[in-house]
């Protein structure tokens, strides 16, 4: 797996509903894999242009 750099990168803003999608699947991936499982939405950094 390759390892990516994230620093254009910031924690997205999600609803709530997106938010329960994420956890659900979050949980489903760590029931059937039997790991510690966490998933992160990220969004790109808005370039500041000055």
């Amino acid at each position: 797996m390759e390892n990516k750099l994230y620093d254009d990168y910031k924690i997205a803003h999600i609803s709530t509903n997106e938010i329960d999608k994420i956890d659900e699947l979050q949980e489903s991936i760590k029931n059937s894999s039997n790991k510690d499982v966490v998933l992160i939405a990220y969004e790109p950094k808005e370039e500041t242009k000055g």
